[in-house]
């Protein structure tokens, strides 16, 4: 026999082996132990990968099973910033009728295709009272269709920060109290510019970063109203304020890394953390992402809101399937993660905020602190992100995030300017539920 017949004879009876060991473990696991018969399952799919947010939501499932010890978590996570791989998952899940228990989903329009699909329960039964009294109107009403409940918030976070390296705004002499507008900002990032160090980092390579600095350039550039007016559709043909906007992005790519379009959020961070660069425009969990590394807040890095007394909110939410196979657990869950006690064991670790206004301060840091004063403000006005699933209808978010993208990389401001108005046409218009009054 020639050798290359020796290795394939070996190779199918190594595969035969693999099958027979697979199938006895198989078959073995589906009969369970006399403890394993008395637990319950809870499946939940999160996007909770990254440094601070592993760690957030472990804490989380740890709690609920001191609190519930007969139910066993079975967690999947999934990689990718804001969901983008964990959806296409479910999406598959939901269309072969076996959906997880229960998933991680941003409140607003991106709930909005699971329940037009009757792919999510109504969780009236879950908001209790005493949850009523103490969130905020505006997130409440983020989680409320055809006036039934169909998730419960488990955080909120803040989409408008720039997070700095202290060392590097201490070495030329920056005064972060001096950045108050975005004009500012960009002055600041000229000084550093010229003294060869690169001002912004960003990681684009899933496109909705980039996204996420055009709606911050939105409300900072057009101001509240204005940004109402864009998530509405009311933008007409060759807006001026529209172009203003778009070339404020094109100025913040040129001052940010060149390799932008191939780094994650994360990893731009990570350029922050090292030294690589002094900034970065991200959301809170930049925060968690920070302390996870053995940063202190207001010691190693700092915080500053673009623009002052705009809370631009991303809100984590968790939802209740219709088919989920093991709904009273599922249901355990989110009861769980509408108490204070819950979300004061994971928001201090993810760099978020609670969204119960009831929720003792004490857990966290000077930055977080300083968020939820301000959130609690009569004063704040508060904006539901573009980027993270909450403002427009999916379709047209895809479509700015395309455009967006391109606009990274192209610089032609005319050429996005024409495709955002053709998008809010075709998909913003059409798939329009909701009529937002932010200001």
């Amino acid at each position: 026999m020639s050798k290359r017949r020796q290795l394939f004879v070996y190779l199918i009876i190594g595969i035969l082996a693999t099958a027979v060991v697979s199938g006895c473990i198989s078959q073995k696991e589906t009969t369970p132990t006399a403890t394993q018969a008395q637990k319950e399952v809870l499946e939940i799919y999160h996007w909770w990968t990254a440094g601070g947010e592993k760690e957030a939501f472990d804490a989380l499932a740890k709690k609920f099973q001191e609190k519930y010890p007969n139910i066993e978590i079975k967690a999947n996570p999934v990689s990718g910033g804001a969901g983008v791989n964990m959806k296409m998952i479910l999406q598959s899940l939901m269309l072969a009728g076996k959906p997880p228990d229960t998933f991680q989903v941003h409140a607003g329009y991106e709930m909005a295709r699971y329940i037009k699909a009757n792919q999510l329960s109504p969780i009236d039964d879950i908001w209790t009272d005493d949850m009523k009294k103490n969130y905020p109107d505006v997130i409440e009403q983020m989680v409320i269709f055809n006036n039934h409940y169909y998730a419960v918030p488990i955080n909120v976070h803040r989409a408008n920060v720039i997070w700095y390296n202290k060392k590097i705004f201490e070495k030329y002499g920056i005064d972060p109290a001096s950045i108050k507008t975005i004009d500012d900002l960009f002055a600041v990032a000229e000084k550093l510019k010229k003294n060869g160090v690169t001002p912004f980092a960003l990681g684009d390579r899933n496109k909705w970063p980039a996204t996420q600095v055009f709606e911050v350039m939105l409300v900072a550039v057009g101001g509240i109203d204005y940004y109402q007016k864009f998530i509405n559709g009311e933008i007409s043909d060759n807006d001026p304020t529209l172009k203003k906007v778009l070339e404020y992005f094109v100025k913040y790519i040129e001052y940010s890394n060149p390799d932008h379009a191939a780094k994650t959020w994360d990893e731009a961070c990570a350029m922050v953390y090292k030294g690589e660069a002094a900034m970065t425009l991200m959301g809170d969990w930049a925060n968690g992402y920070f302390k996870a590394k053995g940063w202190k807040p207001d010691v190693d890095y700092g915080a500053i809101p673009i623009p002052a007394g705009v809370y631009d909110l991303v809100i984590d939410t968790f939802v209740l399937p219709a088919k989920a196979a093991h709904p009273d657990a599922a249901k355990k869950w989110l009861s769980f993660i509408g108490t204070v006690e819950a979300q004061n064991t994971f928001n201090p670790i993810k760099g978020s905020i609670p969204p119960r206004m009831d929720a003792p301060a004490d857990p966290y840091d000077p930055i977080q602190k300083a968020f939820m004063k301000e959130l609690k403000s009569p004063e704040t006005k508060m904006i539901p992100s573009i980027a993270h699933g909450s403002a427009v209808p999916e379709a047209f978010a895809a479509d700015l995030n395309d455009i967006i993208s391109e606009l990274a990389t192209s610089k032609d401001v005319n050429k996005a300017m024409t495709e955002i108005i053709n998008a809010m046409k075709k998909d913003l218009l059409p798939n329009k539920i909701k009529e937002w009054k932010l200001s």
